[in-house]
């Protein structure tokens, strides 16, 4: 027996979109005092643009042929509430079949508390979501109870419809490349518009002078294309390319140049335009999209309008690059051969035959849009031959062109799509790497060195040529492609300059970073001004499940950048001398905080962190003894902080250094193990007692099994050695619980605990799981 609920609202010009409760219960009585309350209940707290249709079947076989009925014409079920006790099938059992014939609906069971047991082994198998006892003692209780679930349902269709947008947006960039024809390329933007944002109606207008008309379009009728012309500030499309701002109408009445035909059958639409940025610096407008009413009655929203945006900035490159191509065709129309011969030289080298750097331009600027919305990274190479004039000068100009030959050949022939090799000048050329990976880099940067260091036959002289590379990435370095080119030739003066094979850039290292030359000139004020505070990053013992200590960070409060981190001014005091200065204010800093927390009764132990410069000044283990003095603090309490490569630079006077201050009592520690130039040889005889490992290898240890194999092979040779290891980035609970299971000794990263100012620490310990257990005492 079937029983419904109709729609009773007012007619509105928006119909509401509608989607079926389904409600199965033996017991009409039960069933027909649900319709009296429940339908009216929900429908009442419901927006005003869905409406519930309630259905209420007797049998759970007859339920399960409406829910067959519904799937076969792609209705939407929200919810099907369900008895347990059913003469024809159990409630348990029928939820079961429910799921495999409507996945996505809310399955709700109504049971007794005899039933309780079933109904949550039910839950735990996901066999339903929620079950509700009966008898119903309080409709309001039980109302909002199916309102509640009907929201996560609504929430879980709108995550997965905007899913479908953001797959669907991955790969619209590359197909549009692909496609040579410009009408397909039309084509394909209007059908990709309306399957994204599921609207009934959308049209392409281009400029033609200053006059709009439709090129591409769907869902409007042929007549009205062919006579639609719009001047630039008329009417909505008009406006828009006149204005070059976006229209988002939710109410057709604010709109007053809509005209009428437009305004009887749109209930919302967007018009958007379509702006080419290129090189130049003002934006060039090419017409416009224009899409109306979604489907299911449903208004356009400002997420929708950001979709439009992505594609209309896509599409914009490849309408404007079809656009010159048709110019060209216009102009050379005598000769489609000259004329790509002719669009071929204005995006190619001609000596290579690779792509130019207005071709390279125009590709990174797509390529980064695309890597944008699919949050990636890309990486950006510039490779220059070392010695190439002077190969130049000696063999000839005609040999020198050869070299380049032979070297972009080689090149080319080592990237394919989506990567691109291009010449941008001189001995100088480019490769751009989507979706790349940081740890990639140094193979890649091997590989291409290798690649062009292979010997060159020239005038019977076999020459090996080698190279310098400077690297920019985004979005770490910028996301302007000017910018990013800009960054990876200063990249590139560095390398040349310090005589290294290649070099990432660095905003510190750059000559020409305004924010540089100010962070240099006012460094060396920074502690008189009292500018520098300290920062305080906790760390877990994974045994204990307590804390074990802090790891001292200082922070450069300028009084116009705001709180600048230590990557942003140390190599800046270690090239300019005043480490020394900075580490003596931390050092005195830290153990003065430490040595007032033993007095509050709080026993926590710091770690500082020292440069190689430090290590090689040999007054420093006697001022570390003196702040010991003076502060009362028990040497067991500091731990110093060093890299490997640190310990590598004057390995004598840096392993002297650390075996004084070894003798005071004070414990070393390996910071960022793994990334220096691990000489076990060495470490094995430096009186350290602890290994950090790196988070590069911490922070992929989930999806990375060769980083799992790292981090327990550290572990295990930590261990071997007698040496604490503790995990450095470790940013979620997963990786925090593999660490512990893998025999790591401690854990520090964002999961615990970011850096923070001593009077947050103090609060962290009194609210943090792992603060609570407190106990360290100085030794006697």
């Amino acid at each position: 027996m079937l029983m419904l609920t109709e729609n009773q609202g007012n007619a509105e010009m928006i119909k509401p979109v509608e989607q079926h409760i389904l409600c199965v219960d033996d017991d009409l009585d039960f069933l027909k005092s649900l319709e009296f309350f429940l339908p009216e209940q929900i429908n009442k707290e419901t927006m005003s643009n869905l409406w519930y249709r309630f259905l209420f079947v007797d049998n759970p076989k007859e339920a399960l042929g409406i829910l067959q009925e519904f799937r076969t014409t792609s209705e939407t079920v929200a919810m099907v509430i369900s008895d347990q006790k059913m003469p024809q099938m159990k409630g348990t059992e029928f939820l079961k079949e429910v799921g495999k014939i409507s996945p996505d609906s809310i399955r709700v069971l109504l049971t007794g508390y005899a039933g309780l047991e079933s109904a949550i082994t039910a839950i735990n198998n996901h066999l339903l979501d929620k079950y509700l006892t009966k008898p119903i003692e309080d409709e309001r209780d039980f109302t909002l109870s199916i309102q509640h679930l009907l929201q996560k349902f609504q929430m879980q269709k709108t995550i997965a419809e905007q899913n479908r947008i953001i797959h669907n947006l991955y790969g619209f960039a590359n197909v549009l490349n692909s496609i040579e024809d410009f009408q397909k390329t039309l084509d394909y933007i209007i059908s990709f518009t309306m399957d994204t944002l599921k609207c009934e109606r959308i049209s392409i207008m281009l400029l033609e002078g200053d006059i709009l008309k439709i090129v591409a379009a769907k869902g409007i009728p042929e007549v009205v294309i062919r006579k639609t012309t719009i001047s630039i500030g008329n009417r909505v499309a008009g406006e828009v390319i006149l204005s070059r701002k976006a229209i988002l109408a939710k109410s057709l009445n604010d709109i007053p140049y809509l005209d009428g035909t437009v305004r009887s059958e749109a209930r919302s639409f967007i018009s958007i335009p379509i702006l080419y940025a290129g090189l130049a610096s003002a934006e060039q407008p090419l017409g416009v999209i224009n899409v109306t009413n979604k489907i299911d009655n449903i208004q356009f929203t400002e997420t929708d309008l950001e979709t439009l945006t992505y594609i209309s900035n896509t599409a914009s490159i490849a309408i404007h690059n079809h656009l010159n191509h048709l110019k060209l065709e216009k102009a050379y129309s005598e000769s489609k051969a000259q004329a790509s011969a002719l669009a071929y030289q204005m995006t190619h080298d001609a000596l290579t035959n690779l792509p130019n750097r207005t071709m390279f331009l125009d590709h990174l600027t797509v390529t980064l849009i695309d890597e944008r919305y699919k949050n990636n990274t890309l990486s950006l190479l510039i490779v220059d031959l070392n010695s190439f004039n002077e190969i130049n000068d000696t063999l000839g100009h005609h040999n020198g062109d050869i070299l380049l030959q032979v070297i972009g050949e080689r090149l080319k022939g080592m990237f394919e799509q989506p990567n691109m090799v291009a010449r941008l000048g001189g001995d100088e050329f480019a490769i751009l790497i989507p979706d790349s990976k940081t740890n990639d880099l140094p193979h890649i940067v091997l590989k291409i060195i290798e690649t062009i260091e292979q010997p060159i036959l020239l005038e019977g002289i076999s020459l090996e040529v080698s190279a310098s590379i400077g690297i920019s990435l985004y979005p770490d370095h910028g996301e302007d492609p000017n910018l990013l080119i800009q960054r990876a030739d200063v990249a590139l003066l560095i390398a040349k300059k310090e005589k290294e094979v290649s070099k990432v850039y660095d905003q510190n290292l750059d000559p020409y970073n305004p924010r540089r030359l100010t962070i240099l000139s006012e460094l060396r004020h920074a502690i008189d001004n009292n500018q520098l505070i300290l920062h305080f990053q906790p760390k877990v013992c994974l045994k204990t499940n307590s804390i074990s200590g802090v790891e001292t960070l200082v922070r450069w409060l300028h009084p116009q950048y705001g709180l600048i981190p230590p990557d942003q001014f140390i190599q800046l005091a270690e090239q300019t001398g005043l480490i020394k200065s900075i580490t003596m204010w931390v050092l005195n800093d830290a153990l003065l905080q430490c040595s007032m927390w033993h007095r509050s009764g709080t026993a926590l132990k710091v770690a500082v962190n020292l440069s190689a410069r430090n290590l090689q000044d040999p007054e420093l283990p006697d001022y570390i003894s003196g702040l010991l003095k003076k502060w009362c603090v028990h040497p067991d309490f500091l731990k110093l902080e060093i890299t490997e490569s640190t310990v590598m630079t004057n390995h004598k006077l840096s392993s002297e250094v650390l075996l004084r201050l070894s003798n005071l009592g004070i414990r070393h520690s390996i910071d960022d193990f793994g990334t220096g130039h691990s000489s076990l040889a060495y470490i094995k005889n430096l009186p350290v007692s602890e290994i950090k490992i790196d988070k590069s290898f911490i922070m992929n240890m989930i999806t990375s099994k060769n980083d799992i194999h790292i981090v327990q092979a550290a572990i295990e040779l930590g261990h071997h050695l007698g040496l604490n290891v503790v995990a450095e980035g470790v940013e979620n609970k997963e990786t925090f619980d593999l660490l512990a299971q893998l025999g790591c000794d401690e854990a520090q990263g964002y999961f615990i605990s970011r850096p923070v100012a001593a009077p947050e620490l103090i609060k962290w310990l009194n609210e943090s799981e792992w603060g609570l257990k407190v106990s360290q005492k100085p030794a006697s």
